[in-house]
């Protein structure tokens, strides 16, 4: 955006420079201009010419590195595309305003990772309370019952031969079970006493070790997102400023280059003083874009800020279920 925009300053001014000098020349030729005049005019054309060659190969580059960045330089197709920029250096809609706690009570709601850091305090507190427990003595009480059911055929085995004594199958079987018929009983207790647990002790103290690490982490985030969110801030109203100033400039100077410039054609002026009004609108331009191009980050640093750089395009982040 800021070579494109630079291109266009540097054109609008070579152009600008070619029309005084096709004036001085035309003067020249009818005899109302000094033969060493012309050289001034000549000169500036020149400058101004290398200025443009200059701008367009600063544009080359820019949209090499870009292609490079998106992955578009490795198709001899989209390498070979135009970029066509549709978003202008100078904002078109109104600029934005944010105060400072609004956009810090934004950002510590919005933040990833602060609430990493709030994820990462919970689960220490959940190990805290897992290793005290640990530490205190366990009483455990457990109990079992079970039934049992007897099937099939029964033989007496103290005679000779063995003679049977009742018959029986898979359904008298479970019969004698769910008619808890053979039922047995289990029940235990339990006492573990943690003397010298050193292995819990170690975890309650590794547990109390990370959640204040976790502590210190949380809060330089926090302090990190204020910088963050100050920061931005001012660099918008800063930004917003000069945007002003910048534009401001850009009409004194374009005032003051037309008023040089009628002097000149009426015979009241002289050619540098024109030459010069030129270089200065060409320079106020520039920084004009440049105030432009300063807001547009500032306004992407904010959003970065206060968590919000997906808003803008509409796209959101599903939360997680815990």
């Amino acid at each position: 955006m800021q070579a494109r925009g630079n291109l266009e300053v540097a054109r609008t001014s070579l152009d600008a420079a070619e029309a005084t000098y096709k004036h001085d020349k035309r003067s020249l030729e009818l005899g109302a201009l000094p033969p060493l005049d012309i050289y001034r005019s000549e000169s500036q054309v020149a400058g101004r010419r290398v200025q443009v060659i200059q701008s367009e190969y600063a544009l080359k580059r820019t949209e090499d590195a870009f292609r490079q960045i998106v992955g578009a330089d490795l198709d001899p197709y989209f390498r070979a595309l135009d970029l066509d920029l549709t978003e202008p250096a100078e904002p078109v809609v109104e600029l934005q305003n944010m105060d400072a706690s609004t956009a810090l009570q934004q950002a510590l709601g919005k933040r990833q990772e602060l609430e990493a850091a709030r994820q990462s305090l919970a689960n220490d507190d959940t190990s805290i309370r897992l290793a005290h427990n640990n530490l205190l003595p366990d009483l455990r009480l457990s109990g079992n019952y079970s039934g049992n059911g007897l099937g099939g055929n029964q033989y007496d085995l103290s005679v000779t031969p063995p003679q049977l004594i009742s018959t029986g199958g898979f359904g008298d079987s479970l019969n004698q079970l769910f008619g808890f018929g053979y039922p047995a009983y289990g029940f235990s207790l339990t006492l573990n006493l943690p003397i010298k647990n050193r292995t819990a002790q170690a975890a309650l103290g590794n547990a109390l070790v990370s959640r204040r690490r976790d502590l210190y982490t949380e809060r330089q985030f926090r302090e990190q997102i204020t910088f963050d969110v100050s920061n931005a801030v001012h660099e918008l109203e800063q930004s917003k400023i000069s945007m002003a100033a910048s534009k401001e400039a850009v009409d004194l100077a374009r005032k003051s280059m037309a008023a040089e410039q009628r002097k000149y054609e009426l015979g009241q002026g002289q050619i540098f003083l024109v030459l010069e009004a030129q270089t200065e609108l060409a320079a106020a331009e520039q920084s004009r874009l440049q105030a432009g191009i300063s807001y547009q980050l500032a306004v992407a640093a904010l959003d970065y800020a206060t968590g919000s750089s997906l808003e803008p395009y509409g796209v959101q982040i599903a939360e997680l279920m815990r």
